[in-house]
């Protein structure tokens, strides 16, 4: 891994009733996002418990690569639906990587 990886879960939770509509949305972020050159990781998962919050786990090469995907044609395709589809703002819980003592 890169020395300036950035890790980060984002946590999505969907408005009553928008759960199917959430989770196309960030489905349809998934593939051109894993093309992206600084993306390393990029993954949906859907909580089991609570299948209205989704949680998007990533991985960049770095602040500049996040920012490049965050100015991205199918990243602001989503930006503009999130208000219609998030019960509460989008959270970023940034990661740093613990290694064996």
């Amino acid at each position: 891994m890169f020395d300036n990886t950035l890790s980060i879960i984002a946590v999505l939770k969907a408005k009553e009733g928008k759960s199917e509509d959430l989770k196309s949305a960030l489905q349809a972020l998934i593939l051109p996002t894993r093309k992206e050159e600084g993306c390393l990781d990029y993954a949906l998962f859907q909580l089991q418990e609570t299948p209205d919050v989704f949680y998007m786990r990533e991985s960049w090469k770095g602040q500049e690569a996040l920012d490049a995907h965050v100015g991205l044609p199918h990243f602001q395709m989503f930006v503009q639906q999130m208000d219609q589809l998030l019960a509460e703002p989008l959270q970023l819980v940034r990661l740093n990587t613990v290694e064996p003592a």
